[in-house]
């Protein structure tokens, strides 16, 4: 029994050496090491020593707006900020084990950051009821969040397939680099809480250090680089495709006939489509002369080749009801002959053929006649009885009837009347203006969707 008892005692003994103890966390022991080591001997406008290293990381938490025309991203996330403050360090068992605390912004020195490309004011970071974080070891910890608004270069040229590349600038503001150095903590930017966007994709980010000298003193600048892509998806389906449709309707217009009326009409319109697609991309772009985009160039030539349309359709018209069809320039003859008869398919007898609708008259006796009318025969009888109305009716469709090109004598050397001219002006121009769009449109594009790169 009583070696039992010893052999019991022993094992507790033992178990109690080797189990770790645990001390609770008392207010006593945290309020004695604020005391310790936030006594009246800590002066928070000191700095912890002759170079202090500070280091920076940046979580990123949401890219909350891209303002293309302000040239300003909005950011959301919260800055890691360490440094090392030897005074603030303690034995923690000697503290029930408490290896932490936490301090106002008040009561200990902490650096004088500012984020340089704000937009939304110049302010020192952080608010002052962020609480520290301090490790008994020396290490102090802050982390303020914030909703930074900073200026970003947009690099318009590629729209809608561009990359603008975005930094957030944080800058030491008092101490230049021999008394407070910023150093990157890591070589990215933290993204594990990141929460993507609907119109920009996250390409790729790193962190950079610079600096910047002022009246001969340098201060240290640590930069958090954002790449960022455009999705492309809804311009395309609400901007590109409609360029495209517009630009192939502006040759439509000589596909129209001439005797509908609606020409000008149609090439108006088509038009002012384009030049309000125009101006709605160009209240979306950054007023600056630094990058000009290539889709607002595509646009301007397709307005400018309506507006040419516009020119060569009235001088077309003018052409195809001028009153003397025979009139035709020598060198319009020369254009006819060398090329627009040659591109339409067409020998020079087919002018000869359509000049031979003419009217048939055989006289059958002194007194009837019958006159061919476009096939509509007429009996004219030389009756001094008919009524003056009928045969002023039948006169006017005979003026109306030699007034017809149809019935113009042709040149034989020169077949085509303005008319002719002139359909065969809107075929060459319909083929021309389609090739020439289609060309540019392909070199246009090409270039948006292979240029854009990432800087």
């Amino acid at each position: 029994m009583v070696m039992c008892i010893k052999l019991l005692s022993i094992l507790v003994s033992s178990l109690l050496f080797v189990a770790p103890s645990y001390a609770a966390f008392t207010t006593t022991n945290a309020n004695n090491i604020h005391s310790a080591v936030l006594g009246a001997s800590y002066n928070y406008l000191v700095r912890p020593a002759e170079l202090t290293n500070v280091y920076l990381e940046f979580v990123i938490f949401s890219i909350n707006s891209v303002d293309m025309k302000s040239q300003t991203i909005s950011l959301s996330g919260w800055l890691t900020i360490k440094w090392q403050d030897d005074r603030l360090t303690w034995t923690p068992a000697s503290y029930g084990d408490i290896d932490m605390i936490f301090t106002a912004p008040s009561k200990i020195w902490k650096p004088e950051i500012i984020v340089e490309n704000s937009v939304a004011g110049m302010e020192i970071i952080g608010p002052d009821n962020m609480l520290f974080q301090i490790k008994s070891t020396g290490e102090v910890r802050w982390d303020p969040p914030g909703l930074y608004d900073v200026h970003c270069e947009m690099d318009v040229t590629y729209f809608p397939f561009d990359y603008q590349t975005c930094y957030l600038q944080v800058t030491s503001w008092v101490y230049d680099t021999n008394k407070v150095n910023l150093t990157r903590a890591t070589d990215y930017v933290n993204t594990e809480d990141y929460n993507e966007n609907g119109e920009w994709v996250l390409y790729s980010n790193s962190v950079t250090e610079t600096s910047r000298t002022e009246e001969g003193e340098t201060f240290s600048t640590v930069n958090f680089v954002l790449t960022l892509k455009r999705r492309s998806g809804y311009y395309l389906s609400q901007i590109i495709f409609p360029i495209l449709v517009i630009s192939f309707l502006t040759n439509i217009t000589f596909l129209l006939p001439t005797d509908s009326g609606e020409k000008i009409s149609f090439i108006l319109t088509v038009l002012l489509s384009l030049a309000v697609l125009l101006t709605l991309i160009g209240d979306s772009m950054p007023t600056t002369s630094r990058h000009i985009s290539i889709l607002s160039v595509y646009l301007s030539i397709v307005l400018s080749l309506s507006g040419i349309v516009i020119l060569v359709t009235v001088l077309n018209l003018r052409l195809f009801l001028k009153a003397k069809q025979k009139e035709v320039p020598n060198w319009l003859k020369k254009f006819t002959t060398a090329i627009l008869v040659p591109c339409s398919c067409q020998s020079p007898k087919a002018g000869e053929d359509s000049a031979k609708v003419e009217p048939f008259i055989k006289e059958k006796s002194n007194a009837v006649s019958v006159i061919d009318f476009e096939g509509e025969k007429v009996d004219v009888v030389e009756n001094n009885k008919l009524k003056n109305k009928t045969l002023k009716r039948r006169s006017r469709r005979k003026e109306e009837f030699e007034k017809s090109p149809d019935t113009v004598e042709r040149d034989p050397d020169f077949p085509y009347l303005c008319r002719d001219i002139s359909g065969m002006l809107d075929w060459f121009f319909f083929h021309l203006f389609n090739l020439f769009n289609v060309i540019l449109t392909i070199i246009f594009m090409a270039i948006l969707a292979a240029g854009s790169q990432p800087k």
